[in-house]
């Protein structure tokens, strides 16, 4: 097994470049962190892995998890000037981006500018629990480490298309449902059998233009408070949308 000590390799630069979005889309890869995101990863998109990266010290511990794949393993010290956090427990793996896709599920997501890195990744293992497919548009890149680490393993698991025009859902079918404060109630309101939810910018809402595109307005019935967290909302929205049918 050779371990790779020098921080002048190749590989590791690579590695070390993908924390910038730049270079995550020249090289159309990303990174995933932590032993349990990386083997749920693999579990589910093995097509996707270009090269396992483990500490010696994680080498030791979970090199016989991966061994259908390529691993390099690096000296702990390395290791830890690639990595974005320090709770990874030594393991790494680097991604190819998957490609975006048109929504095809009978419910979907659309975010439209969630810029909240946090946000984006929570309603995306949301949107894998419920059966949604999304659409991310003008938002935090979801191929960053910090999305990377709140989505975990729901970032491959989910169909997710960038930057697609809401005129084009509702083409393909789509009621075109905006959360908003002045909307009718979620928990009594008709469902169309296919739709697509917008929740919008955790600071502005949705657009006024994608507004004036929605078939209909829906809220969440809420008592002394203005707003709530867009990854909440769209987490309540979802389930009630989906399996409330009371």
């Amino acid at each position: 097994m050779e371990v790779i000590k020098s921080a002048d390799n190749r590989t590791v630069k690579h590695i070390a470049k993908l924390k910038d979005k730049k270079y995550r889309d020249e090289y159309n890869e990303f990174f995933a962190e932590g032993y349990k995101n990386v083997l749920d990863t693999a579990n589910a998109r093995p097509d996707l892995i270009k090269n396992i990266v483990l500490s010696e010290s994680a080498y030791s511990e979970f090199g016989d998890k991966f061994t259908d794949f390529s691993v390099t393993v690096l000296a702990d010290n390395i290791f830890d000037r690639i990595t974005d956090t320090k709770s990874c427990q030594g393991v790494l793996a680097v991604m190819e981006k998957p490609h975006s896709a048109s929504p095809k599920s009978d419910c979907c997501i659309l975010l439209d500018r969630v810029r909240d890195p946090g946000n984006v990744g929570t309603i995306l293992r949301t949107a894998v629990a419920c059966g949604y497919d999304v659409v991310l548009n003008n938002c935090a890149d979801v191929y960053s480490p910090k999305v990377i680490r709140s989505a975990m393993s729901a970032v491959v698991k989910c169909k997710i298309g960038i930057d697609i025009e809401p005129d084009d859902i509702k083409k393909a079918g789509y009621s075109l449902i905006v959360a908003d404060m002045s909307g009718d109630n979620v928990f009594v309101a008709s469902r169309p059998a296919k739709y697509c939810i917008v929740v919008g910018n955790e600071a502005e809402g949705v657009s006024e233009q994608i507004k004036a595109q929605a078939d209909k307005l829906l809220s969440l019935p809420q008592s002394n408070m203005e707003s709530l967290n867009a990854a909440v909302a769209a987490a309540v929205m979802m389930f009630v949308m989906k399996f409330d049918r009371n």
